[in-house]
């Protein structure tokens, strides 16, 4: 008696693990999907190199774009995998900001990304009923309001606290902007939300590309790029499923 249970604590713990690392589907998507960007990101390296006048390799630009890339692609197909690849992006791209003088960005990802990186990996594996996968789902018409007014008013706080700590910020307006809607997509992303998705396809990365442009961060302008066509395809794939499933 005692055997057995300890066999069914133990099943249920590894089942868990495996939630939490991924099956060998994920495994093998997220092998492929690693080295498939990491040449993306190499070869981006090596026309900024080539075209851009007194361009300047970053490492701190370079893994938190490769490692960037990956985390957008496995969100989308709801791999459980890019969480961790999330946590890595967040870590260097932060660095990255603060030596090209972003600071919203820079605090946008140690303070934030990182912390909701360890949040959402979790709940995206036991977040559903009866501690099952969470589910896609959707904004109510209250969840849009408030969705909007924390855009704004988070805006406007991001705005007054760059002003106040760190005057020489490049672009604080913009930068404040991208902020504000980033924090509150990647929230929604967390809950699985198809509407984090047009947050990041709208304000988030068409300001990104924007804002990147005039500061030169060429190589990482090519990860919001990135992240704006996975937005598209992701929008399309997530309410895919959600008609599935009302079916």
């Amino acid at each position: 008696m005692l055997f057995n249970l300890t066999i069914i604590i133990m099943s249920q713990k590894i089942h868990w693990l495996v939630r939490l690392g991924g099956n060998k589907t994920e495994h093998y998507e997220n092998l492929l999907v690693a080295l498939a960007m990491l040449v993306v990101t190499l070869t981006y390296e090596g026309l900024s190199w080539y075209f851009i006048p007194d361009f300047q390799f970053n490492w701190f630009e370079f893994i938190g774009t490769w490692s960037g890339l990956v985390t957008v692609w496995l969100a989308r197909t709801q791999n459980i995998l890019s969480w961790p690849w999330g946590i890595v992006s967040a870590a260097t791209l932060g660095y990255f900001f603060m030596q090209i003088g972003l600071s919203g960005q820079q605090w946008l990802n140690w303070g934030y990304f990182m912390v909701m990186q360890v949040w959402a990996w979790p709940y995206w594996a036991f977040g559903g009923k009866d501690k099952t996968p969470l589910p896609v789902t959707r904004l109510g018409v209250r969840g849009w309001v408030l969705t909007l007014l924390a855009v704004g008013t988070g805006t406007g706080l991001v705005y007054i606290l760059i002003s106040l700590i760190v005057p020489t910020s490049h672009y604080p307006i913009l930068d404040a902007i991208v902020v504000a809607s980033s924090v509150v997509a990647q929230l929604l992303l967390g809950q699985k939300k198809l509407e984090s998705w047009y947050l990041w396809l709208g304000p988030v990365n068409v300001l990104s590309v924007i804002l990147f442009v005039l500061a030169g961060a060429y190589v990482v302008l090519a990860l919001y790029v990135a992240f704006l066509i996975h937005a598209f395809f992701a929008i399309r794939s997530w309410r895919r499923e959600l008609l599935f499933t009302r079916l």
